[in-house]
């Protein structure tokens, strides 16, 4: 994983990422919002009933329940994919206890609903955000990972502000603006680059405007909260076992409100058309076709 770090720095410019203290929160949030800089708000989080949880907890909160884990989208054949699908099911709990372990795999939850696996626990956190001046849709998305997993280099399709908090462990993020997209080779109609970012040192020579790049880095400690502006592209490494919930800001103008709304209705309608038969492999044949036109090599 540290191979990996080094590899990013050489062959980029990664700047530091902004970050506030407690007591500096309020004022540094609404500059970063109003520029549409992301920040790192250390220590936001560290009273959240989340930064108390222990791995016993969650396993007693989800029980015996099961779920789909995901991998690496490019190592299973799914870069082209609108979500990547589980490559595996387990138990949560038994995943939960390889966290705990810090055994490294690339198996992640993503998007995961623990509110609807282990409603035992305290879910409720929206109002904690109240003092930064700004109100949040109550619905939590969980991110748990093992050491040495990475999500995809991506934006979120719905053009809204997010809110990380991160607890448990520690995980590292890249953050790119809207002027490095084809830096980072977008694949035309998706949200989603082409580079490999755990691949890094070997895929190089074939992305040369990688070394172009400029963006942001931070390694994340429990209690941690990063904001990311809307269109951002994040991407996220595992360090060791840890999870992260992450809440979308409500927009807070008529105009921002159409974005995001056309944002899920184009998005939501590729991700249903998707499902039907032979309509995911004609768009990654079109996609394919359209990537190859615009960058001149084989996607």
């Amino acid at each position: 994983m540290e191979d990996d770090f080094l590899c990013q720095i050489r062959i980029m410019k990664l700047y530091p990422m902004p970050e506030s203290q407690p007591g500096e929160h309020k004022d540094a949030f609404e500059k970063a919002q109003t520029t549409c800089t992301p920040i790192v708000m250390r220590k936001f989080a560290q009273d959240w009933p989340a930064n108390h949880w222990t791995w016993n907890d969650l396993c007693r909160g989800v029980g015996t329940r099961t779920t789909g884990v995901r991998g690496s989208a490019f190592a299973n054949g799914q870069s082209t994919t609108f979500f990547p699908k589980p490559i595996a099911q387990k138990p949560i709990a038994e995943y939960f206890k390889q966290l705990e372990r810090n055994e490294p795999s690339d198996e992640r939850l993503f998007a995961f609903n623990l509110r609807a696996a282990a409603p035992g626990l305290e879910h409720r956190n929206a109002a904690r955000f109240r003092p930064l001046g700004i109100s949040v849709a109550e619905i939590p998305a969980y991110f748990f990972g093992a050491p040495g997993s990475d999500t995809r280099i991506h934006y979120d399709f719905d053009w809204i502000d997010l809110l990380l908090s991160h607890f448990k462990g520690q995980k590292r993020v890249l953050l790119f603006d809207q002027n490095q997209n084809n830096r980072l080779y977008q694949i035309p109609g998706t949200v989603h680059s082409a580079v490999d970012f755990s691949q890094l040192g070997a895929l190089a020579p074939k992305f040369p405007l990688l070394s172009q790049l400029e963006g942001y880095e931070v390694l994340l400690e429990p209690g941690d909260t990063l904001y990311i502006p809307k269109g951002y592209w994040h991407h996220i490494t595992y360090v060791t076992g840890s999870f992260s919930i992450t809440y979308r800001i409500w927009p807070k103008s008529f105009k921002e409100w159409l974005k995001t709304s056309y944002s899920w209705i184009t998005g939501g309608s590729d991700i249903l058309l998707n499902k039907l038969p032979g309509v995911a492999a004609w768009q990654a044949r079109r996609r394919a076709a359209a990537f190859l036109a615009k960058y001149g090599q084989p996607l």
